[in-house]
């Protein structure tokens, strides 16, 4: 790829830094940052803290470790062992922090491995960072969309001399990407080895003649496709090894219109707060303005190398639309594709040179689309955070080595007049995780104990998720499903604390509730209620 001349835009840098210097006082501003997930993170990188103390007895009754080389190991490692010198909410803190700065510098970083002067085109990073996956939890995956654009960034660096040195850095950064997510490690060695793949076509359409002959096509290969193939071998085995583990697995597909309409409108990036489909609408549709004009400023030109990124934006919509949304175990894998056509096309976009004019308009309009998404997010924050403070106030009533039982009846949270606070993600699913975090407590509805892809999980013979809910998951299901005073019956075990958030008074009547209540009046006390009834807590007597 051809790069243009370098030449200053005033402004850039700084826009670029105070975009980065607001994306992190969102984080900073408010004691919690809501996601789906993140509390059970939270109690899991504690319970990984203090699993190998010698008073932790009930945790090794409870959870086994997983020795697996799992695909989503980075974040917990950095939460439980590198930043264990701190608190576990305050690691969070800083491990999000890295993974705001990290997105869009890994962005420029790729983009200026294109050209220097394509850096200006970071800016459409920034509507990225807080995405729907993030808003869920899923901070593996966000970690792998920064080490995606690292590893890109680094290989078309070094594609014209892959030497050893060079090959082996690539494979500890394809390994960074495994270890972060298995979908972006498909993503990422499907970039790699279709750039390579185009850049030895180039290099056959200028050969001599006859230019497909087998020696020609070996020599082809060996140059470009051999280096990305050897680096991407030691990740792409663990993978095999863990999806071979997990074969059998349902796999569910979303119907092709869905696709096409989550596609259409980058609904990846709409969470939290109704305002964000529109923003997302507006930041595809800025990406389909650029492609358009990048298409036509390309006009009838014969193929180049910078055409290569637009074949992979072709093909990370393919497998898009091909890929199940769930599989192996995994779900949202439609929802987590969704944003890499949008990704590779940033790439793409800095092959082009770009008059004044557009780069002033991209770098306007995409800024003023990252600070409506800041601007939404804060004001949901705000407002999730007052309740979770509360659920949070209750923990300081348990005690710690005990069995604490989270019933959520308000996942999405409540409004005065009784409808959803929040949109699409859950803040309150697994709220009981921020108090797991702070004391040392058997977490029974810590939902990553009930899997199989996280580093601990819990001891068959006491799965909450099998001898205490009724149906599937059924501690998740609003009403909760459960069994509550069958679980010590089939178990030998006691559940020392029920904690309950968002239980309104007009749906104690259903059955399943009504059962519930009957349950805990039976064996519990209450111990504490918040101010508007919202939060209570329960002791076995």
């Amino acid at each position: 790829m051809t790069a243009p001349q370098r030449s200053r835009f005033p402004g850039e840098p700084f826009l670029f830094a105070l975009l980065l210097a607001l994306h992190l006082a969102l984080l900073w501003t408010f004691p919690f940052i809501p996601t789906q997930d993140g509390p059970g993170h939270q109690a899991l990188a504690f319970i990984l803290r203090q699993y190998d103390r010698p008073d932790a007895g009930l945790l090794h009754q409870y959870y086994l470790p997983n020795r697996e080389a799992l695909p989503n190991w980075f974040v917990f490692f950095l939460m439980s062992r590198v930043l264990a010198f701190v608190s576990v909410p305050l690691a969070e803190k800083i491990l999000l922090t890295a993974y705001v700065l990290l997105l869009p510098l890994a962005v420029r970083y790729a983009l200026r491995s294109l050209a220097p002067r394509a850096a200006f085109l970071s800016v459409l990073a920034f509507p990225f960072t807080y995405n729907f996956l993030f808003q869920m939890g899923f901070f593996n995956f966000c970690f792998s969309l920064a080490a995606f654009f690292f590893t890109l960034g680094f290989w078309l660096r070094s594609a014209e001399r892959m030497t050893l040195p060079r090959i082996a850095g690539l494979a500890l950064l394809v390994l960074w990407v495994y270890f972060c997510h298995p979908v972006t490690l498909v993503m990422t060695v499907a970039a790699l080895l279709a750039l390579a793949a185009w850049r030895m076509l180039l290099d056959l359409r200028v050969a001599p003649e006859p230019r497909f002959q087998m020696k020609s096509l070996l020599a082809a290969a060996r140059r470009r496709l051999l280096a990305p193939i050897v680096a991407s071998l030691p990740a792409l085995a663990l993978m095999a090894s863990f999806v071979g583990r997990r074969t059998g697995a349902p796999v569910a597909m979303l119907p092709l219109t869905v696709k096409a309409k989550h596609l259409a409108g980058l609904y990846s990036l709409a969470s939290l707060n109704r305002w964000t489909v529109l923003l997302a609408a507006l930041a595809a549709l800025l990406f389909y303005a650029v492609a358009l004009l990048c298409l036509w400023a390309r006009g009838r030109r014969p193929p180049m190398t910078a055409d290569g990124l637009l074949l992979v934006a072709i093909l990370s919509a393919a497998i898009y639309f091909a890929a199940p949304s769930d599989v192996a175990g995994g779900g949202f894998i439609n929802h987590r594709l969704n944003l890499f056509p949008f990704l590779a096309l940033i790439l793409w976009f800095g092959t082009f040179e770009h008059p004044p004019w557009r780069r002033r308009s991209i770098q306007i309009a995409a800024a003023g689309i990252a600070l409506g998404f800041l601007g939404a997010f804060a004001w949901t924050y705000a407002r999730v955070d007052a309740e979770l403070s509360g659920i949070v106030a209750a923990g300081e009533h348990v005690e710690p080595d005990r069995t604490l039982l989270f019933l959520s009846y308000a996942h999405w949270g409540l409004q005065p007049d009784g409808q959803p606070l929040v949109f699409r993600a859950s803040p309150f699913l697994h709220a009981d995780g921020y108090i797991a975090a702070r004391k040392r407590l058997v977490d029974l509805s810590l939902y990553e104990a009930s899997e199989d892809y996280f580093p601990i999980y819990f001891a068959p013979r006491l799965d909450p998720y099998v001898h205490l809910a009724t149906v599937h998951l059924g501690m998740e299901t609003s009403p909760p499903r459960i069994d509550l005073l069958g679980y010590p019956q089939r178990t030998g075990a006691r559940i020392d604390y029920v904690l309950l958030w968002g239980l309104q008074p007009k749906r104690c009547q259903e059955p399943l509730v009504r059962e519930t209540l009957r349950e805990i009046d039976m064996e519990y006390a209450l111990v504490y209620a918040s101010g508007n009834g919202t939060v209570r807590l329960f002791r076995h007597r």
